[in-house]
């Protein structure tokens, strides 16, 4: 290597010395896209963030913290017995008033009604927690920004139980005030899946069939909803991966990427592969396609919102099932 000397110090020459800093930046450069590639996108917002990436950035401009609520009629009062500072609620039945019932895609007008009533605007960047990781609720708010092409939303790990076991600072009382917004959403077809769609492929050796309930479910054993479900069983061909012990810890948290991908890829959940989800109603379906879509990034995944209660439900001629 070429040096030069200055005030009897030795430097190396200059062109080196810009050969190396250009070295050391394509580094980092790949580096960040190695990370990237790990949470699935490429995008600048993280899909899945910790409890100490929150409280560094609470304070930041344009974020908006949002909890979900979920099935236990005391939601709300756990909300208003401790949350993070500055969050709007969100109830389960203003998520389900949107979701609809699985017979056709999620209601625009009420998405986006109930964004602007949230304070969110297209390019608010949307902080979603809960009380724990295992309601799936909060998963099924993520697939309904997705679906709707909302581009910065992020699902705090371990939610509300990890934030105050770490003794963060907390508030208490009703959601926070916020201004009205405009919302204006954009769906993408691409994660949503038809009954149909999902007919059209059960033949296709490129598509995976991911039944995300309990095993007594996917046996045809229990019938998850007796008043609703006319049959029991699974669609042909689908592989069962609940979606609780497959996904999380016994803390809530995610389990590990290395975890979560020898787990689907033994299933034959690979990503060369279309993975379409399914559960009774499209809620526990939202978690694994999250799992797969954001942390695993796989290119290609459904969820199947009508799931089993549509599906049990439709003409046994044209609909089939196992057991």
């Amino acid at each position: 290597m070429r040096r030069f000397k200055t005030g009897g110090k030795v430097f190396p020459d200059r062109k080196v010395l810009a050969g190396i800093v250009a070295l050391i930046f394509c580094l980092c450069l790949f580096a960040g896209a190695q990370n990237a590639f790990a949470n699935g996108s490429s995008s600048a917002t993280p899909a899945l963030v910790e409890t100490q990436w929150l409280a560094d950035n609470l304070d930041k401009s344009g974020m908006r913290t949002v909890y979900v609520g979920s099935p236990s009629p005391k939601s709300m009062a756990n909300f208003g017995s401790k949350h993070v500072p500055g969050s709007a609620f969100v109830g389960i039945g203003s998520l389900m008033d949107v979701l609809g019932n699985g017979s056709a895609p999620p209601d625009k007008a009420k998405f986006e009604a109930l964004m602007g009533k949230l304070g969110i605007s297209n390019d608010t960047h949307v902080l979603i927690y809960g009380m724990g990781g295992g309601n799936p609720f909060i998963t099924n708010a993520f697939w309904l920004m997705k679906y709707f092409g909302h581009e910065k939303v992020s699902y705090l790990n371990g939610g509300m139980t990890k934030w105050v076991r770490e003794n963060r600072k907390t508030a208490t009382g009703a959601p926070a005030k916020v201004k009205s917004a405009t919302y204006k959403a954009a769906p993408d077809a691409s994660v949503y899946a038809s009954t149909d769609y999902v007919l059209q492929s059960l033949k296709n050796s490129k598509v995976v069939m991911v039944d995300a309930r309990g095993a007594d479910a996917y046996k045809g054993i229990k019938n998850e909803m007796p008043g609703k479900n006319k049959r029991t069983g699974r669609i042909p061909g689908a592989v069962n991966l609940n979606f609780y012990p497959t996904n999380l810890n016994k803390d809530g948290t995610f389990k590990s990427v290395k975890d979560l991908k020898a787990a689907y890829e033994a299933k034959g959940v690979t990503k060369d592969k279309e993975a379409i989800i399914y559960c009774q109603a499209g809620i526990r379906a939202a978690h694994t396609y999250f799992v797969l879509k954001h942390l695993l990034g796989y290119p290609k995944v459904r969820n199947y919102v009508g799931s089993w209660g549509e599906w049990s439900n439709s003409d046994p001629a044209k609909y089939p099932l196992e057991k």
